[in-house]
């Protein structure tokens, strides 16, 4: 069977397109296919939405690519905000009266060629003394905290890859560091992902500050190091886990931060979960620990 290949130029388009078999009319309108002006026969870019929010899914829409090929996704420009909120709430009363909030807004803000992710997290509590001597309550605050942390990261067109840049603040009225903060840029990759299941590795230098609770300060360079994990047990429930490495370069304090949590969905957008937190500090100041742990039980909102 003899065939061959026509070039079609039609309104400033060009398209190859393989003739029909013996038998039918070379001139055949039907063996003859153009692409409108303003249309790119190349297929788009599969943007890859922050996987962190099963949500960010459901941003995304489907489009016939241009050769009637296979689906590629683009993002809603009207949905690109992702995320949750979470709030955890203790009360007691009697002997004891304590109140205690946490709060926790993780954001994710996907762009064409940008991924930006805000945190907020908040921890406010306190208690109830009642004095028998005297009979009076004097109510005395024992944790308050804000921790801060803004990253945007460029990522290089059809690429696994980008670069980012960090900048994070904490402070913490009772904790071993008054206040901590840093900068940090390097390079970041997404290692895996298949689905909404994905890992994430950032590695890069920076600068730190910190006071310590007895006022003394410091700074200097480090070296950052993160891994982000998002992983869905089943279509319900998910697992995250957040490792974090400030390393200093001059000998100072470095400190290391895991972060792990599981999320089960209870109706719609509202989820349960469980946080575990572990921060170490190599050289918190005198007689003060090492190691800080919690463990919270918070509500969540996603959206």
């Amino acid at each position: 069977m003899k065939q061959f290949l026509s070039l079609v130029v039609l309104t400033g388009s060009l398209y190859f397109s393989p003739a029909q078999a013996i038998g039918s009319d070379a001139d055949d309108e039907s063996s003859v296919q153009a692409i409108p002006l303003g249309q790119s026969a190349l297929p788009q870019e599969k943007l890859r939405s922050g996987q962190t929010y099963q949500q960010l899914k459901e941003n995304a829409f489907s489009t016939e690519s241009a050769f009637g090929g296979d689906k590629v996704q683009t993002i809603d420009p009207d949905k690109v905000w992702g995320g949750d909120i979470e709030l955890g709430l203790v009360l007691s009363s009697g002997n004891t009266q304590s109140t205690a909030i946490r709060t926790n807004a993780e954001l994710m803000h996907e762009l064409t060629d940008f991924r930006n992710k805000y945190l907020i997290q908040t921890l406010i509590q306190r208690n109830s003394q009642f004095d028998e001597a005297t009979g009076d309550k004097t109510r005395y605050t024992t944790a308050q905290r804000v921790n801060l942390v803004a990253q945007s990261n460029y990522k290089f067109y059809q690429s696994e890859h980008s670069i980012f840049g960090r900048a994070s603040y904490l402070n913490d009225r009772f904790g071993a560091f008054e206040e901590q903060g840093s900068l940090a840029a390097g390079y970041a990759m997404r290692a895996y992902q298949k689905g909404d299941d994905y890992l994430d590795l950032e590695t890069g230098p920076g600068i730190a500050y910190q006071q310590t609770s007895d006022k003394n300060t410091s700074s200097g360079m480090i070296w950052w190091v993160a891994a982000n994990l998002d992983y869905h047990l089943t279509e319900s429930n998910s697992f995250r886990q957040a490792l974090e490495w400030s390393v200093s370069l001059d000998g100072k304090n470095s400190s290391w931060q895991s972060r792990s949590s599981l999320t089960s969905q209870v109706n719609g957008r509202l989820s349960m979960r469980l946080n575990f937190t572990v921060k170490y500090d190599s050289n918190p100041g005198q007689f003060r620990q090492k190691t800080d742990t919690e463990t919270s039980a918070t509500l969540v909102y996603s959206f």
